[in-house]
C-alpha cells in the first residue's frame, strides 16, 4: 500500500512538473513570435522580407530596368492622382515580369523614386503570392 501511495504521489509531481515546464516553453515560443513581428510601413509593396533580402545584394545605387523606362515619367508622382490611362501602362508592365522578377521590378520601381498606384500595389502583392 506504502507503494502504491509513493508511486502516485511521484506521478503526480512528474505530470506537475512537465506542465510547469510546458506552459513556460509556450510563453517563450509566445513572445520570441511577438518580438518578431515588424512594423510595415503604409507604402509597402508585399515583398518588403524578400525586397530587403534583395535590395541587400545589389548596390545601392544599381537601378535595374525591365523595358520600363517610360515610368520613369512618374518619378515623386502621388499615387492618388496617376490616370487610369498611367495605371494600365504599370500593369502593362507588370503583367509582362517573369514571376521571379516581380520582386526586382518593386525594387527597381522604389530606387527610381516611382510611387506604384495603389492597385498595381495589390496586384503585386496577389502575383508575388501566388508565385509561391
Amino acid at each position: 500500500m506504502l507503494t502504491l501511495i509513493i508511486t502516485l504521489t511521484a506521478l503526480f509531481a512528474v505530470m506537475v512538473i512537465g506542465t510547469k515546464v510546458s506552459q513556460l516553453l509556450k510563453k517563450k515560443k509566445g513572445t520570441e513570435a511577438q518580438s518578431e513581428i515588424k512594423e510595415v510601413a503604409s507604402d509597402c509593396c508585399g515583398a518588403h522580407e524578400v525586397c530587403e533580402f534583395d535590395q541587400m545584394l545589389l548596390p545601392n545605387s544599381e537601378i535595374v530596368y525591365f523595358d520600363d523606362e517610360e515610368l520613369d515619367a512618374y518619378k515623386n508622382m502621388p499615387a492618388e492622382e496617376y490616370s487610369d490611362n498611367q495605371i494600365e501602362e504599370f500593369r502593362d508592365v507588370l503583367y509582362t515580369l517573369k514571376p521571379n522578377e516581380i520582386r526586382k521590378w518593386l525594387i527597381s520601381i522604389n530606387r527610381r523614386n516611382i510611387v506604384l498606384p495603389a492597385i498595381i500595389q495589390e496586384e503585386a502583392r496577389d502575383l508575388l503570392a501566388n508565385a509561391r
